[in-house]
């Protein structure tokens, strides 16, 4: 009997943690009224179910709550106070708290009307703040960052020759911005009241992944092509194995690598670009040939197998195997204007 009672006690005790469980899932608030800033905006409606579902790409509840535990997330004004007065960098205040959390996400967040992007400003303002918050980070322009041209990343420990790195190039040329590459920075990186920790030895793989996603720093040997006591020379087509010709050399970039991520390799075939290599549309004299009676009658395809105009045309379809491009042309070569 004594037994017996126990068991249902067990039961009890675990299908009321299970249903307690299961409450705090449900109890998620779909919708979250953030209105610290009443005296200057509108009150920004948060949409805390469409973010908590995207949290599955991090941490889960932590990856905004960073001291939550065992399924308890207090709200954030439990620990982060509302006055500049009493905050610090390592403990912003409340509105601080809540941008960098935005920040860690939205890292593209810039401009003059920065804050237009989740606020409504009200139409009469009143009691504006004095001083700006200075944990506050989106309360006040960062001052312009310099590029370097080059970087060097020397590490001491290291066995390797230090990599001096193009940082302007890929910048300006390359389109990169600094959260495609310091995705482990944060304020404190730089703004650090605190005694500076030991410094913790990173993985190779940390080290590589930002280059990873564009070069090979997998391949043997490929190690040298980084690591050199000289910086390279900068960028040329050439490099990519694809040197441009003159149809090409004199193209601006953002003509083929359209939008506004950064560059990455391209298909060369020729009708990633161009879709007019078409019988009777494509006038085939820009190409420095001006083809013959019989060739100007003959579909593309003839001549350019599986439509790959990047690679020589073959003769063989029409012709014996002594004939072969550019020995053997399909009519006279003319000067390009």
């Amino acid at each position: 009997m004594k037994f017996y009672l126990i068991s249902v006690l067990l039961l009890f005790n675990l299908s009321h943690c299970f249903s307690q469980s299961e409450s705090k899932r449900t109890t998620v608030p779909d919708k979250i009224e953030i209105g610290l800033l009443e005296n200057i905006f509108e009150p920004v409606l948060f949409d805390h179910k469409l973010h908590s579902e995207m949290t599955v790409m991090g941490d889960g509840c932590n990856t905004c709550h960073h001291h939550g535990s065992e399924g308890v997330f207090d709200p954030c004004a439990e620990c982060h106070v509302k006055d500049a007065e009493n905050a610090s960098l390592s403990m912003p205040t409340i509105n601080g708290a809540y941008h960098r959390n935005c920040l860690n996400c939205h890292q593209s967040w810039y401009g003059k009307k920065l804050c237009e992007t989740c606020h409504t400003q009200k139409k009469r303002r009143f009691n504006l703040r004095k001083t700006l918050d200075a944990t506050d980070i989106l309360s006040h322009h960062h001052k312009e960052i310099v590029v370097p041209d080059l970087f060097h990343f020397v590490r001491p420990e290291s066995q390797q020759k230090p990599v001096i790195f193009q940082h302007k190039e890929h910048v300006d040329l390359y389109r990169f911005k600094c959260e495609h590459c310091h995705i482990q920075s944060k304020c404190s990186t730089c703004h650090s009241q605190a005694p500076t920790p030991v410094k913790k030895i990173k993985t190779l793989s940390i080290h590589h992944n930002p280059c990873s996603n564009c070069h090979d720093t997998k391949a043997e040997n490929s190690c040298d092509q980084c690591h050199n006591d000289t910086p390279s020379q900068g960028f040329t087509h050439a490099l990519t194995g694809w040197e441009l010709s003159q149809f090409h050399k004199d193209l601006s970039c953002d003509k083929c690598h359209t939008g506004s991520e950064p560059i990455k390799s391209m298909d060369n075939t020729c009708t990633t670009c161009h879709n007019n290599f078409e019988f009777g549309e494509f006038d085939h004299q820009v190409t420095g040939i001006q083809l013959s009676e019989d060739h100007a009658e003959i579909e593309c395809y003839e001549c350019h197998s599986d439509n790959r105009y990047d690679v020589a045309p073959s003769c063989v379809e029409c012709h014996e195997e002594d004939l072969s491009y550019p020995a053997d042309i399909p009519g006279i070569r003319i000067k390009l204007k």
